[in-house]
C-alpha cells in the first residue's frame, strides 16, 4: 500500500531503473540480520520504520523476520516496486516525513543513510522511536577478483580517462569507514553501538553486472551515450576475460544501536 500523504521531492534517478534495482541491487542475508537482532537485544519482532526504503530490500527482509515495516521512501517509482511487495511505503522525504504520532520500536536504513543530513536524521530517527526503541543501519561493501579489478580498471580508463562523475552533493563510492563514522554520529546522540560484519558472495553474468551498474548513481550521472558505451566495453571484457560472469565479494555491515533515551 502507497500512503502519499507527504509531498515527495523531485524523484530521484534510481527511481528510472526501478526494477533492474530491485532485482540486481544485493540483499541483506539473514545471518547477519539475525546477529544484529541478538545485538539490539533480541526479543520478538516489532514495528519497524525503514527509512529510504526503495524497493523493499531491508524492509523485506525485515517483514520475513516478523517485523510490521512501514517504508519512507521519495521516488514514488521506487516505493511502487515496494508496494508491489506488500509492503506499507509512505512517499515522502524522511526529513519532511510525519509521523503522526506513531513511534517504533526499531527505526532502520538500508544503503541511503548517507542521503540524509547528518545529525538531523539520528536525531530525528530518535522522536521516531519508543522508549528502549533501536536503530538499525546497514550497508553492503563489494570486492572484485584482484584480476577482475584490474581488468574492470582497465576499461573505466579507456571509457573515461578523467573517471566516474562525483556522485551528488560530491559523495564519493562509500567504504566501512564511512559506516564507522555514521557508529559515532549515533554515540554522540547518547546510543551505544555494535557493528556487525558477514561476509557473502554474489555471481552475476556480463549482463546482468551491467544493468546493476546501471542502477548506481555515479553511472547513472553520465550521459546516456557514454553510459552505454562503458556498459557494453564492461560487458565485452567480462565475456572475453572472465567467462562471461563477475564474482562479487560482499561484507555486509550493520550498525546496531540501543540505548538512547
Amino acid at each position: 500500500m502507497i500512503h502519499r500523504a507527504v509531498r515527495a521531492k523531485a524523484p530521484t534517478s534510481f527511481g528510472a531503473r526501478a526494477r533492474d534495482y530491485d532485482r540486481l541491487r544485493p540483499g541483506y542475508p539473514g545471518r547477519a540480520l539475525t546477529e544484529a537482532w541478538t545485538a539490539l537485544g533480541g526479543g520478538p519482532p516489532g514495528t519497524a520504520l525503514d527509512v529510504g526504503c526503495g524497493t523493499g530490500k531491508l524492509a523485506g527482509a525485515l517483514a520475513a523476520l516478523g517485523h510490521q515495516v512501514t517504508g519512507v521512501e521519495p521516488d514514488p517509482r521506487m516505493a511502487a516496486v515496494a508496494a508491489a511487495h506488500g509492503l506499507a511505503v509512505e512517499v515522502g522525504t524522511f526529513e519532511a516525513w510525519d509521523p503522526r504520532g506513531r513511534r517504533f520500536d526499531l527505526v532502520a536504513c538500508g544503503q541511503a543513510w548517507h542521503w540524509l543530513r547528518a545529525g538531523d536524521r539520528t536525531a530525528k530517527a530518535a522522536r521516531c522511536l519508543r522508549p528502549a526503541g533501536r536503530i538499525l543501519l546497514a550497508w553492503n561493501f563489494g570486492s572484485y577478483a584482484p584480476s577482475a579489478e584490474a581488468g574492470l580498471t582497465g576499461v573505466y580508463a579507456a571509457v573515461l580517462p578523467e573517471g566516474l562523475p562525483v556522485g551528488r552533493g560530491g559523495r564519493r563510492d562509500l567504504t566501512e569507514a564511512d559506516a564507522d563514522a555514521y557508529a559515532d554520529e549515533l554515540r554522540t546522540h547518547g546510543f551505544t553501538v555494535t557493528k556487525i560484519a558477514v561476509p557473502w558472495q554474489s555471481r552475476l553474468t556480463s549482463r546482468e553486472f551491467c544493468a546493476l551498474l546501471g542502477t548506481e548513481s555515479r553511472h547513472l550521472a553520465l550521459p546516456w551515450s557514454t553510459r552505454r558505451r562503458l556498459l557494453r566495453a564492461v560487458a565485452a571484457h567480462l565475456d572475453t576475460e572472465e567467462g562471461g560472469e563477475i564474482r562479487t565479494d560482499y561484507t555486509c555491515v550493520i550498525l546496531a544501536a540501543t540505548g538512547a533515551t
